[in-house]
């Protein structure tokens, strides 16, 4: 199990980290899907089926992205020799820690902009200050106040912290169930995931994906056997998922399912290739520095980007996807380069805010 931890693993999940931030940056820009909230309700626009189809296509790729991160964080914590208690003191501070930090971030942030007459008008759908008392524990958990409905806090993409910590609370269950029925409980958890079976304290992806994990530790599964594939085999491969998704999800949502599968394998086939450029892994590995700082704030960049640029350019047409990708591209660039000052003026603050990475 030792090679789960070498070097060329780790240089390769330190090229992919970058770019799987920038997908989870492209996934939560919804202005196509679902509009804009603002203090006096929610601004949808009359969104041409072309530019939706673009939105779509481009979802099959960023789909990967938090699967995958699941899947690393798993394969990491059970390749190494385990002792419970240290593992959740460590995972106290590189997730818990931030976690709280980034949430009360963004009640300042929100408190400041309610009160501020030019902004308000922006920021007043989630009144912090009549916030009830579930509201406040639904704020940092999502499970409950107002929260409840979307299942995820404040700051929603912390929604990955919180899971992965509950998951990683539960680490040595999920071992001992899989060592004792491996098959069975393969069969359970991914008919869990494909299903979308509700499961209160995390999401069913989260739970496949974690416990995926395990089994490529547990049966020696060599991630290096996919060298063995041409990069040009396995994007046929991946490009004929891409295209089944598109035209058949609807009748045979599995394919959704299987989509996300070969684009893991594939990001994982093409980190092999990242790896052996060295000027590519240079840019990549320097980039990744900052990928859990983009993650933590991107949410209310976003919210800032999207509601401002809506007031002063069009929102119809082929300008509702030069906003998508415009604003996605500004927030990953104003983030890379406010890390990198950041990390460079206060580097423990910095260190304290991204757990330690």
């Amino acid at each position: 199990m030792a090679f789960y931890a070498d070097e060329n693993l780790s240089k390769r999940i330190h090229s992919l980290r970058f770019i799987l931030i920038v997908f989870v940056v492209f996934i939560h820009n919804t202005v196509i899907d679902v509009g804009i909230n603002f203090a006096d309700g929610t601004q949808t626009f009359a969104v041409p089926l072309y530019v939706s189809k673009i939105k779509e296509f481009i979802g099959t790729f960023t789909c990967t992205a938090v699967p995958l991160y699941f899947l690393i964080s798993s394969v990491f914590l059970y390749s190494r020799e385990i002792n419970y208690k240290d593992t959740i003191k460590k995972k106290c501070g590189t997730i818990v820690l931030p976690y709280f930090l980034w949430t009360v971030l963004e009640i300042i942030f929100l408190a400041a902009a309610q009160n501020i007459s030019f902004t308000k008008p922006y920021f007043a759908n989630l009144i912090i200050k009549d916030f009830s008392l579930w509201d406040w524990l639904g704020a940092f958990t999502g499970k409950s106040g107002m929260f409840a409905g979307e299942g995820t806090p404040l700051n929603f993409p912390l929604w990955f912290l919180r899971d992965l910590f509950i998951l990683n609370i539960f680490f040595p269950v999920i071992k001992k169930i899989i060592d004792a029925f491996p098959a069975g409980a393969f069969i359970v958890f991914f008919m869990v995931w494909i299903g979308g079976i509700t499961i209160y304290i995390v999401s069913p992806g989260a739970l496949f994906f974690f416990a995926a994990g395990y089994y490529i530790v547990k049966y020696n599964i060599d991630y290096k056997h996919l060298d063995n594939i041409k990069i040009y085999d396995m994007g046929i491969m991946y490009g004929v998922s891409i295209l089944m998704r598109l035209f058949f999800e609807d009748k045979i949502p599995i394919i959704g399912c299987l989509n996300i599968l070969i684009g893991i394998l594939f990001l994982i086939r093409c980190s092999g290739c990242f790896i052996k450029n060295q000027k590519a892994y240079q840019i990549l590995s320097e980039l990744e520095k900052q990928q859990f700082f983009i993650y933590a704030a991107h949410g209310v960049f976003l919210a800032v980007l999207v509601k401002g640029s809506s007031k002063i350019m069009p929102m119809n047409g082929g300008w509702l996807l030069v906003h998508y990708f415009g604003i996605c591209i500004v927030c990953i660039l104003l983030l890379t380069g406010i890390g990198m000052i950041f990390k460079k003026i206060l580097p423990k603050t910095f260190s304290v805010l991204t757990g330690g990475r």
